[in-house]
């Protein structure tokens, strides 16, 4: 049997990514799932949209932001197998319990919950792969990256057709029991890998100054953050604007949007990441550039969605998905190839708590607040004028894209200092 640089079977090695990327389409799809069912969760406690981005986004982010970089300090430190079944049998458990709410507050305390266990997730599972894919890091992040998208097409699908026929806490259901059973997967069937780097992790205020002192590091980190930040700001209010302002129904909006956005965005994960692990090493900067010209393209494709019926909105949303595909998935991966082995957990719970803490947290209350605002001039149209507003911040990440590629360049062209005699 082959072996590979980390030391694991080739074949295995893939089949823990598998797992992994199952692990991650179950964390988006706990994650969305709300968004699907904000609606009728609406209904029944007589909500504003203000407080459905408390319960769907902003609680659940703060939560996320606490946790956040405690689990990527573990990540980096313990045994990312155990600590990686504790989380996902956290997340589940409570999603499921959720359905037997029986006012917000219930709601509210149980998202808190699971945004501080999604929170170690991705960083447990970066560092996983980043161990088993010594080799070939920007593809198995890539392909890790399809999770959420499947999440989406899954969730989305499932979740849609259940509450149609059974209600929102028969889906809540729905979404959470699969992922206990995952838990047993994980721990009967993937193997701890050596960690590639013989050098002790440091303190958790060392690990921060040395990422604080890798400019494009920085650069890179923001500008995925700010991405992340623009796409679940938008894409939480997609079920509602397809409801409200498309007069489509919950069934309907769950099966379109998992059968057109999904299989775009698992598209341009596998696209990024393939394309990232050819150049991205290579010639950074020539990547970074790549990333903030789609990045920007996130405008022209945000404000068509929002000026048509919803087949045009679902139009719009799949090419906003496929470019942020190709900032997203290169800004983990870069960062990754970037970082140091052993601070490879805290950056990306750094990555992951920015993202959410300011995307989830401040992104959605910001276009419902805004929806809030001008609902009594433009009705159901109000989201529409909120979602076009807001994805002008993306431009705030191409300015970070643009800083890292020159970093890059001014490195690379940089002489080569004389070895000493």
């Amino acid at each position: 049997m082959s072996h590979r640089p980390d030391g694991s079977p080739s074949a295995y090695r893939w089949y823990v990514l598998g797992v992994l990327v199952l692990v991650y389409m179950m964390h988006h799809l706990d994650r969305v799932v709300f968004s699907l069912l904000q609606e009728p969760i609406k209904d029944e406690f007589q909500l504003s949209d203000a407080q459905l981005a408390l319960v769907s986004g902003t609680a659940f982010a703060i939560a996320f932001g606490v946790a956040g970089l405690p689990l990527g300090y573990l990540a980096d430190r313990r045994r990312r197998v155990t600590l990686l079944s504790i989380i996902v049998s956290t997340w589940s458990g409570l999603t499921a319990l959720a359905s037997l709410a029986t006012q917000f507050s219930h709601l509210l305390i149980l998202r808190i919950i699971i945004g501080g266990a999604e929170s170690g997730s991705t960083p447990t599972n970066l560092s996983l792969i980043s161990d088993y894919f010594r080799d070939k890091r920007s593809t198995a992040i890539g392909i890790y990256m399809m999770g959420s998208q499947l999440g989406t097409l899954v969730g989305f699908a499932i979740t849609g057709v259940v509450a149609v026929h059974y209600g929102w806490r028969a889906a809540l259901l729905a979404a959470g029991i699969p992922g206990l059973f995952l838990v047993l997967l994980l721990l009967l069937t993937v193997r701890e890998p050596l960690r590639q780097s013989a050098q002790k992790a440091g303190s958790f205020v060392a690990g921060l100054r040395e990422i604080g002192g890798n400019a494009p590091l920085v650069h890179l980190i923001a500008a995925t953050t700010i991405a992340n930040v623009v796409a679940p700001g938008i894409s939480m209010w997609l079920p509602s604007l397809l409801m409200r302002a498309g007069g489509q129904d919950i069934g309907w909006t769950g099966l379109a949007i998992a059968f057109t956005t999904a299989p775009i965005g698992i598209l341009g994960t596998i696209m990024a990441g393939a394309l990232t692990e050819r150049i991205g090493a290579t010639s950074p900067a020539r990547m970074s550039r790549l990333m903030a010209l789609m990045a920007f393209l996130y405008i022209p494709a945000i404000l068509i969605a929002v000026s048509g019926g919803p087949w045009v909105m679902l139009a719009g949303f799949c090419a906003h998905l496929f470019c942020h595909m190709f900032v997203s998935t290169p800004g983990y991966a870069m960062c990754m190839n970037i970082s140091a082995p052993h601070v490879r957990g805290s950056t990306t719970a750094i990555l992951q708590v920015l993202s959410n803490l300011i995307g989830f947290g401040v992104g959605p209350m910001v276009g419902g607040v805004l929806s809030d605002i001008l609902r009594p001039q433009f009705g159901d149209d109000s989201l529409r004028y909120a979602l076009g507003i807001y994805v002008f911040l993306i431009l705030w990440a191409v300015y970070h894209l643009l800083r890292a590629a020159a970093i890059f360049s001014r490195r690379a062209n940089a002489p080569v200092q004389p070895a000493p005699a």
